[in-house]
């Protein structure tokens, strides 16, 4: 017997042994697949950082192993250490690979659950021969969507309710500033020569849209979750009272590279964004910007607080 066939064998036994010492449950996953799952899982795998291990963490659960990537200073969870505090080093969470992942080091844990998402490389039929594996998608429903279904897989719904309430009362503060006043925001990045835009980029952008703040017709024209690409002659599209700008700190970009990235696209662009002339262009760390996280959408609202704060709205407003 080969050791594919052998460690497949090993995998459907352990899957087999935690079926009858659990209760189960049906549950459709976001490709519409029926699958059992546990009532109450306790060792759940998660293989994607931000989209699903976060959520988990915030929801009240450590999983004993999650998705990884590389850095310059080891293996990471993109956003964990800023938002949950939680790493590798510290927590006890197995490394299990990037895309895709590491079957064996999965099957080691012995899983009850694992959590999958439709860009992770790894084959559904692979990691279900080792544990109940459940595909959520997030790129479709808008931020922080995910968490309903990890909430309702792991029992949590409560937890996640107060995490909505908090949400609600952060925004709340924003829209007591903005009051009645018609105050636009914008959000762009730039890469490999061109202006990259999302209808709705991240936790940021859904804390600006909750807030009431309107964006220009060029980003409320994109569709869904889709991203479209711009050239820099079309950047003046984007101005805004409030400009949001991310810069990706963990694979070494600065605040002052992501503004020298904006004029190489379109040279001496503060001379004609009126954002960036009344110095209301504002600069956020992209792991925490577009985060699942409503740690990260707590943090995106004082952002904003602080960045609306002080300043002349209704001058803004006329």
């Amino acid at each position: 017997m080969t050791f594919k066939a052998l460690f497949s064998a090993a995998a459907i036994a352990v899957l087999a042994s935690q079926a009858s010492a659990q209760e189960m449950r049906s549950y459709t996953d976001d490709t519409g697949r029926s699958v059992e799952v546990p009532v109450a899982p306790q060792r759940i795998v998660t293989l994607h950082d931000s989209s699903l291990t976060i959520p988990l963490i915030e929801l009240g659960i450590t999983p004993v192993g999650a998705f990884s990537r590389s850095g310059d200073d080891g293996a990471y969870m993109r956003g964990a250490a800023t938002l949950t505090g939680i790493t590798f080093d510290n927590s006890g969470i197995a490394n299990v690979g990037g895309s895709p992942a590491d079957i064996e080091a999965i099957a080691a844990l012995e899983p009850d659950l694992i959590i999958t998402a439709t860009f992770q490389a790894t084959p559904i039929d692979q990691l279900q021969a080792i544990a109940p594996t459940v595909v959520v998608e997030d790129n479709m429903r808008g931020e922080l969507a995910t968490f309903e279904d990890i909430a309702e897989l792991t029992g949590t719904q409560d937890r996640l309710e107060i995490l909505k309430t908090r949400y609600d009362n952060q925004v709340q503060q924003i829209r007591d500033v903005i009051g009645d006043r018609d105050i636009s925001a914008s959000i762009i990045l730039t890469a490999n020569g061109e202006i990259q835009a999302w209808h709705t980029y991240g936790v940021i952008g859904k804390v600006l849209r909750d807030a009431g703040f309107t964006f220009p017709d060029i980003l409320n024209g994109i569709e869904s979750s889709d991203r479209e690409l711009f050239s820099g002659e079309e950047l003046q599209a984007f101005d805004a009272d409030f400009m949001f700008l991310t810069y990706d700190a963990p694979r070494g970009q600065t605040p002052a590279q992501a503004i020298a990235d904006i004029d190489t696209v379109a040279p001496n662009f503060c001379e004609f964004l009126t954002a960036c002339q009344g110095e209301r262009f504002v600069l956020l760390p992209r792991e925490d910007a577009v985060a699942r996280s409503y740690t990260a959408a707590g943090m995106m609202a004082s952002a904003v607080l602080a960045a609306i704060s002080g300043r002349d709205l209704d001058a803004l407003a006329r």
